[in-house]
């Protein structure tokens, strides 16, 4: 199978790897599409060399272990990357990525979907509805994620939201506020065409900067960028018993008026991945309609050009999810749903 393989020099090289075998609990599934987010970028320097990266990935099962249970070859999945343990009090709580044991399928030694084929635990597969395409199964990941800080955030059908920072993070989560019948969902972001496509993914109201929105105007605000600021920011923009979620990641110090979110009694929490009931959610929410992922498609590039793709997502030259497929029939693939 062809795969991308890190590089000494922090950069891909495309090889032929033996065609992966599944282990008695493991499936291996032709990649449909896999996304490329800031996290690859972030992490891509720090990875050794030969490293199949890529943990937003999705396709169809070609092979299934003997232990495997009932899976059938041609099911399309999208692949939960956070492999646990599945034994300890974190993991029966659904809460798989404080599991001890944790690691990342496309972060280490566990290949991910930057190639032909990939093996995965049959456990961390969930099956899409037939109306779906192998495609979408590359974006339940990044909704999951939306998903899981709007339920940190206990939002209730008639809150007034500030989500600041629009890009993978902050889209998916306006999406998941819309779903859950937010009565008004304000974006922050200085990009034109981010503050565009948050109005498609459901923003009521949008601007070019959180300096714009009204002190004490919401009941919850989340921030997705990372930046140590922005944590004042939200806490000047909830009302008093506001929720405040973060889920940008931040690696510097972040400044905290500790008496005025005393005074306001504000809830301050930090979201992180998701549960796996929140992969089955998002996958339900995709067929039936209540969540549209199409908008969230960026370019669709070949294995060959992961290079470029990586590039794309580090300049901010795209808006969407960047996802690249090793599939040579790529036009199948350009839907999410599959014709009626």
């Amino acid at each position: 199978m062809r795969a991308a393989v890190t590089t000494e020099a922090h950069g891909f090289e495309i090889v032929e790897l033996p065609d992966p075998v599944p282990g008695p609990d493991e499936l291996v599934i032709r990649v449909a599409a896999c996304g490329v987010c800031g996290s690859d970028v972030k992490a891509q320097p720090f990875m050794p060399a030969g490293i199949v990266m890529g943990h937003e990935l999705g396709g169809e099962i070609v092979s299934v272990g003997s232990e495997a249970g009932n899976w059938r070859t041609g099911t399309n999945v999208a692949v939960l990357p956070v492999v646990c343990c599945g034994a300890c009090s974190y993991c029966v709580a659904g809460v798989v990525a404080h599991c001890a044991q944790t690691r990342y399928i496309g972060m280490g030694p566990d290949r991910g979907g930057f190639a032909e084929l990939a093996v995965v635990p049959a456990r961390h597969a969930f099956a899409l509805p037939n109306d779906l395409t192998g495609t979408c199964a590359a974006l339940v990941e990044p909704f999951a994620v939306g998903l899981h800080g709007v339920h940190t955030a206990e939002i209730r059908s008639g809150d007034e939201v500030l989500v600041i920072g629009a890009g993978g993070v902050g889209l998916t989560t306006i999406a998941w506020l819309s779903a859950k019948r937010a009565a008004r969902i304000t974006a922050a972001d200085p990009d034109p065409e981010r503050r565009k496509l948050a109005s498609v993914m459901g923003a009521t109201d949008v601007v070019g900067s959180v300096t714009e929105c009204t002190a004490g105007a919401y009941d919850a605000a989340f921030e997705c960028v990372g930046r140590p600021e922005l944590l004042q920011a939200c806490q000047t923009a909830v009302r008093p018993l506001g929720r405040i979620v973060i889920s940008g990641a931040c690696a510097e110090a972040v400044p905290i008026e500790p008496v005025g979110a005393l005074l306001k009694e504000l809830t301050i929490r930090f979201s992180v991945c998701y549960r796996p009931d929140e992969f089955r959610e998002v996958i339900a929410a995709f067929s039936s309609g209540d969540i549209e992922p199409a908008p969230m498609m960026g370019p669709q590039l070949d294995l060959n050009r992961i290079a470029d793709a990586f590039d794309l997502v580090r300049n901010a030259g795209v808006h969407g999810r960047v996802l690249v497929t090793a599939d040579t029939t790529l036009q199948r693939h350009k839907s999410i749903r599959r014709a009626r």
